[in-house]
């Protein structure tokens, strides 16, 4: 009888310490890409936002060329989700509307273009 209760308990008592074990675990960030690359861009994004060394916004319409150290490519991005790096070289983003949900965008910018 006594040795039934004491491995009930000790068997309650391990089911609490798991959970807890389980979140002591720390886990690695992933480390950023290095930001080898340059991107020219010019155009329209809508809701743009500055998250440190990031912008995010919608593209209405926007023209880039992609500068890497082996090749070059370039195009047109039109209403979809796009992420660039912050400006290294007369980048600009000038906002038209009152509310300033519309930005142009104009310059080189650090990275690539990280379309979603």
């Amino acid at each position: 009888m006594y040795k039934k209760i004491i491995s009930l308990v000790i068997c309650i008592l391990l089911m609490s310490i798991v959970p807890i074990a389980a979140g002591v675990v720390e886990v690695e960030p992933n480390p950023e890409p290095l930001d080898i690359g340059r991107v020219y861009l010019r155009g329209l994004c809508f809701n743009l936002i500055d998250m440190g060394r990031k912008n995010y916004g919608w593209a209405i319409r926007l023209r880039y060329i992609e500068f890497t150290p082996t090749e070059r490519t370039a195009g047109f991005i039109t209403l979809k989700r796009v992420a660039f790096g912050d400006s290294i070289l007369a980048g600009r983003m000038y906002e038209p509307g009152p509310l300033g949900f519309f930005t142009f965008v104009f310059g080189i910018f650090r990275g690539g273009i990280e379309v979603q």
